[in-house]
């Protein structure tokens, strides 16, 4: 177990970066079931990790857990040196406020799998909405930041149209548009395209990987897209059965998986 340090002063990886997000043996459970089994990731500030495995292997529950949507049952996770829904009081975790709660969620975005937007707001209110309700920005100020991401995610011309006039690749860069609004430090990313109609997958993984280059932006994404994961991320993470199984460099993880977990599972991805 690491001590809770100030915020801003957890030491860094072995690129000097500050490790922005660190969990140390995660355990999670949903009645006896048992999803996370003691994961162990550290996330540098501005780094793009891509997390990969197959379908119950924790992912999701992972990425709820660090921005506690999801209440952890072991272990510790810290994001900028701040031990996330608990406080430490003699040894035992306490809950933190619903007010310290909501401060710690504004500072870390997710970005769902089923887009999540108010079906009676436009676009554009959907977007402004967090930064003025949670950020307590000024509406005008908040107006046009959210035009202007909505212009980054190339959706300028449909500011005003409501969710169900938008195709599930526009809803779905609404939907990263308004996690930037929050400035957030850090960016969850639930497999987002696996809910999209196959042409319009790529429209949305480009806006991630303009993203993904644009400096100081930290994402940790969960995706089956497994050539973003090689052309974008930093690192590769490979779940399986709740835990990390192997991480590397994109290149060396899927050119020389070290588990035969990993290349089995590579092989649905890679071999035709």
């Amino acid at each position: 177990m690491i001590e809770t340090e100030p915020k801003g002063q957890m030491p860094g990886g072995p690129g000097g970066g500050k490790n922005i997000i660190v969990i140390e043996d995660l355990q999670k459970r949903f009645g006896h079931l048992e999803v996370l089994k003691g994961v162990d990731l550290k996330v540098d500030q501005g780094e793009v990790v891509v997390v990969i495995g197959p379908s119950g292997s924790g992912k999701t529950t992972m990425l709820r857990c660090i921005n506690f949507l999801e209440e952890y049952n072991g272990g510790r996770i810290y994001v900028d040196g701040e031990l996330v829904g608990y406080r430490e009081k003699g040894g035992k975790l306490v809950r933190r406020s619903e007010g310290e709660i909501a401060r710690m969620r504004a500072d870390v975005a997710m970005v769902f799998q089923s887009f999540n937007l108010f079906p009676h707001m436009t676009a554009l209110e959907n977007v402004a909405l967090g930064p003025i309700q949670v950020r307590k920005v000024p509406k005008d100020q908040a107006y046009e930041k959210a035009k202007a991401l909505l212009a980054r995610v190339g959706l300028a011309d449909k500011l005003d149209s409501y969710p169900s006039k938008l195709s599930g690749g526009q809803q779905q860069r609404v939907g990263i548009a308004r996690a930037l609004a929050m400035e957030p430090k850090i960016i969850l990313f639930d497999e987002v395209t696996s809910a999209l109609d196959p042409e319009l997958v790529g429209e949305v993984l480009a806006v991630m990987k303009q993203l993904a280059q644009s400096h100081g932006v930290t994402m940790l994404v969960v995706t089956h897209e497994m050539m973003f994961a090689r052309e974008v991320a930093n690192r590769v993470v490979f779940m399986d059965g709740g835990k990390v199984v192997e991480e590397g460099k994109p290149e060396e993880l899927f050119s020389n998986p070290q588990t035969e977990r990993l290349r089995t599972f590579l092989k649905r991805f890679f071999e035709h």
